[in-house]
This record gives structure tokens, sequence and C-alpha cells, in this order.
């Protein structure tokens, strides 16, 4: 769960009022959150819906604290602003590296010590929770008082390319700054296999920062009195890159910023078009049928109540009739896909103490599913073979699950209207996740053992809804000497250990090496796959080492315990 720390002063200044311990505590309900005291001036707050990225920051929390205690928010004109000056111009070639960039100014601000601090914590949990790390979403801020629009988002010559990196004194090459810099070092894997590297400049050329890597020392160093920012946010995914820049403009504008909009122009052509101007709101109007929700809520509830507490949650445009409910989320959401979404927002705005208990009117004892049993046995097995647990997401995107793993005629379950490229199909295979974990692990000490136990989704038409879940057990080693004979000792152990007899016959499974790969059978029938991962399928995971792995369903094991 994101966890974030405000400084509590800096809060109640931002709120709009004070609180003690209990009255916050309290408060925070409406943004389903616990609070507990860092230090004399710190707290930290642990929120608990981790799709709400814009409440990831102190101004994000008083934010929606202010409007639950007055029923309404302030509007954010800029998102409605058309004309600007301000321009950012993108090179073509980009288009395979970096694609989308976008970025606002912000003129007026005061930053003190306190919005420093939030400014800079909000910016941190954005890029390495909500952009993954960077690799979905990096934002960099800037002190703006210096800077000559347009601005340029370039791709660059990472040898002849160099500007002083923060942190330095000296001035370093781009490649320099990825084999030299600790910040480079860390983040040097999200420019592998480019030839040219993206670089944020000035119309003067004047460098401003590589992304998604590190910024400038000037302009990049924003410090207490700078009243001129730039903000920008660049990735792979443009929906998440505008919502970045949308939470970080409210954030400043909650400052007392004045937010200027600018117009990113591409080259080539994006989902909203070759210009955008940014902030830009992304949000549809809900609409919810009047009858669904009280049977929701499990009971009444008066018209001027539901528009009292959807205006207390951002909600705008509110209009209501004998039958239904319409309104808009506030521009810096995207959790809002469904009529259910916006009727959980009615709940909490109205409080759930608000509401009378019902008592379950069926007793019933739970226990854990067998094949849950099983899951957990394997878990210990794999455990005490050396491995590490993982657990990853279930959706993850078709080129991960096909592309990547040199099968591109696989069957996936793919989502019909997916808010994000990355989270557009259900996984297939659990094999996919370990590699990508493999990817990004490059820098911990050999040999690597990691393991997940999980549900996948495989295309069955002759089962109802054309698509069975299984769980299924996945396991990787990676190090220098990682091989078939390595990893099936491990398949083996399981065996052994769960009473079960398998063979192996060969298979032509494209992951795997041709002639180092087994189908894993049992009584005529196929459970799984095992083998020696093939180099091209290491290098679409960025892998450096060999790895072997196998991957099976556990419904082998389940009929002889």
């Amino acid at each position: 769960m994101p966890t974030i720390t405000v400084i509590g002063q800096d809060l109640e200044r931002l709120a709009g009022r004070k609180y003690d311990l209990p009255e916050l505590e309290k408060a925070l309900e409406a943004v389903k959150a616990e609070v507990r005291v860092e230090d004399d001036s710190r707290l930290r707050i642990q929120l608990k819906d981790t799709n709400r990225p814009d409440l990831w920051s102190s101004e994000g929390v008083a934010r929606l604290l202010r409007g639950h205690r007055n029923g309404r928010h302030e509007s954010y004109s800029f998102f409605e602003e058309s004309a600007t000056e301000l321009e950012l111009r993108v090179d073509p070639a980009l288009n395979r590296i970096r694609p989308y960039i976008a970025a606002f100014a912000c003129e007026g601000i005061t930053v003190d010590e306190a919005a420093l601090e939030q400014l800079i914590e909000a910016q941190e949990k954005l890029a390495e929770g909500y952009g993954r790390g960077r690799s979905t979403v990096a934002i960099g801020i800037y002190d703006a008082s210096d800077v000559v629009f347009p601005v340029n988002f370039a791709a660059a010559d990472p040898d002849a390319a160099r500007f002083v990196p923060l942190g330095m004194e000296t001035g370093l090459t781009l490649r320099e700054i990825l084999s030299e810099h600790p910040t480079g070092q860390t983040y040097a894997h999200l420019l592998e296999g480019f030839d040219r590297f993206p670089l944020i400049s000035d119309s003067r050329g004047e460098v401003l920062s590589m992304p998604p890597v590190i910024n400038s020392r000037n302009p990049g160093a924003v410090e207490v009195g700078d009243t001129f920012l730039f903000c920008e946010a660049t990735g792979t995914e443009l929906d998440a890159v505008l919502l970045s820049v949308s939470i970080m403009a409210a954030n400043m504008a909650d400052r007392g910023g004045r937010i200027l909009p600018v117009n990113v122009v591409y080259p080539y052509d994006t989902p909203r078009g070759r210009e955008i101007r940014c902030p830009l709101d992304m949000t549809e109007p809900v609409e919810v049928d009047l009858d669904d929700l009280r049977r929701v809520i499990g009971g009444d509830i008066d018209s001027g109540k539901i528009e009292s507490a959807l205006s207390g949650m951002g909600y705008r445009d509110i209009t209501l009739d004998h039958a239904s409910v319409r309104a808009r989320p506030a521009p810096y959401r995207d959790d809002v896909l469904h009529p259910v979404d916006l009727i959980e927002d009615v709940i909490v705005a109205v409080g759930f103490d608000n509401f009378d208990p019902e008592l379950p009117r069926d007793f019933t004892v739970g226990k854990s599913a067998p094949e849950e049993d099983l899951a957990d046995r394997i878990r210990g097995l794999m455990v005490g073979c050396g491995f590490q647990e993982l657990f990853l997401p279930i959706l993850s995107s078709r080129v991960d699950l096909t592309g990547r793993m040199r099968d591109r005629d696989a069957a996936v379950v793919e989502i019909a209207n997916p808010m994000s490229e990355n989270y557009s199909a259900v996984r297939n295979a659990l094999l996919p996740g370990l590699l990508r974990v493999e990817g990004t692990s490059r820098r911990a000490l050999y040999p690597h053992h990691i393991f997940e136990v999980g549900e996948v989704s495989v295309i069955a038409p002759d089962e109802l809804y054309g698509a069975r879940t299984e769980i299924r057990l996945a396991a990787l080693e990676a190090h220098a000497e990682a091989n078939l004979s390595g990893i099936q000792s491990h398949l083996e152990a399981i065996a052994y250990y769960l009473g079960f007899d398998y063979h192996l016959t060969p298979s032509a499974h494209p992951t795997f090496l041709p002639g180092r790969a087994g189908e894993i059978r049992m009584d005529g029938g196929g459970y799984g796959i095992i083998g020696e991962i093939h180099p091209e399928v290491l290098e679409n995971w960025s892998v450096s080492v060999p790895a072997s792995a196998f991957e099976l369903n556990i419904d082998i094991a389940g009929g002889q315990p």
C-alpha cells in the first residue's frame, strides 16, 4: 500500500484547519487511510487505495479533506484554458525510444522548505509507484526562471551530448552518466538497447534533463525561494504521463501557483492527436441508475445528499433526475471506470457510520479451499529449496505474453476496454512475470532463484465463458551455469514431496532452446513445460545470464496428495 510522509503543519495549512490525532484519524476515513506519528513534525499516512495516485501527496490528502469537510472542491480553470504561448516540440526519433511527454509551467508559487520537500515526495511517489520505477512515467521539476521556450524533447547522441548532472560539479556525456553517476547506474537499464538517449533542452540548447534518469544541475535544481517552475513527465504510456502532469499541476495550484499550460507538438500520431495542450482533462461523465445506487447502498438516500456527497468527492457537472445521476470525476482522477466506482464514492462521502449495519442472514464456517492448501504447501517446499517468492499482477500486456516470449501466436484473454496498454490482457502464463523481475534484478548477486504460485487464464472454447482459470507454479533460476538439469532437480523435489510421477517428452516451445525443453506429462496429459530459456527471450527481457525454468499446472498433484 502507498505510504507517504507529510509535515503536520503543512498538511493542516493546506487542509485549512488544525487536527488533533483522533480527529485526523476520523477525517482520513474519507481517503481510506491510516495515520501514525513519525516524529514531532511528521506523520506517516498509509493509503489503502492503490488506484488513487492523486492522493499520494500531502496536497492530495489535504485536497480531499478540504472537499469532504466543505462539501465542494476547488475548480482548476487551467484544465479549460485553450490559449497558451508555451510550446514543447518532440523529435520524431523518440517514437521508438520514449515517445510521450507532457508539461506545464507554474508562476507565483512560494517554494519554502515544506513545499520543496512535499513536491519532491509527490514526484518520487508517482514515478516509482504509478510510473513503475520510472519505466512508464518519470517526472522532472525545474527552476524555470532561466528557461527559454520553446522547449525541445530530442533523441541525442549519448557520446556527444553532455551536461552537468545533479550532484556533480563537472559535465559528463549521457553514456558516462549511466556508468559513473549513482542515479545513472540505478536507472541505466531503462535506456539499454538504444543508440540515442532522450534529452530535454530549451531553445538555447541549455539541457534540463536526460529522462528518465536525472536532471541537470542547472536549471534542474529547485531551491527554496524559487517562484517560477517548469514540470514535465515523460514515458511510454501517454495517458499515464498526462495524468501525472495533471496531478502535479493540481498540487502546485493548491500551493498558490498559477498554472501555465504547455502545448506539446508531436511529429507522429499519438492516441490523443499530434498536438496536446497540457494539463489535459481526460475524464468522461459517469451515469448511475438511482435504483442501482440505492440497492448497493442497501437503503434510500435523497437526491440532495447524493449531490452533496459527489461534490465533496470532487465530481463536477452533477445532474440528477428521477431515474439517474450523472457526474464527471475530478480532472486529476482516472480510477472511475464503472458506475459502482461512483456509488463507492457516495458511500465514503456520506460516511459508513451513517448506514445501519445489517447482520448476515446465513451462518457459515469458512475454511481455505483445497487448492489453496496445496498452493501453500508448494510455497513452503519452494522456499525450502532456496527460492524467493514473488507476487505479481494478474494483468499484463499482450506483447509481454507473446512477442517477448517468442510466441506471437499464443492465445491470450484480452480486455475489451483497457485503461492501460500495460494491463490489457490476463496473463496466460507466470513465466513472463518472472522474466520481467529478473530483467530488473541484474545488479543483485547471482545465482537468482525465484518462483510464483498464482492464477492464469487459458483460452478454452469448451468452457462456459470460453476460458478457464488454472493455478500454476513457475520457477526460474538464473546464473552462469543455469541449465535443464539444475531446474529439473527442483521439479523432482516437488514431485517427490507431493507424491506424483511424471515424465518428459521433447518440446519445440518457442520460449525455450531447441533440444533443451520438455513437456511435463502424466497419465497421458500435459501439465507444464520445462527447459532452458532461449537467448532471444533473455535479450527481450534484458536478462544478461543464462536462465532455466519450469511452469506447472498444480492440478498434476491435486489428485495424488
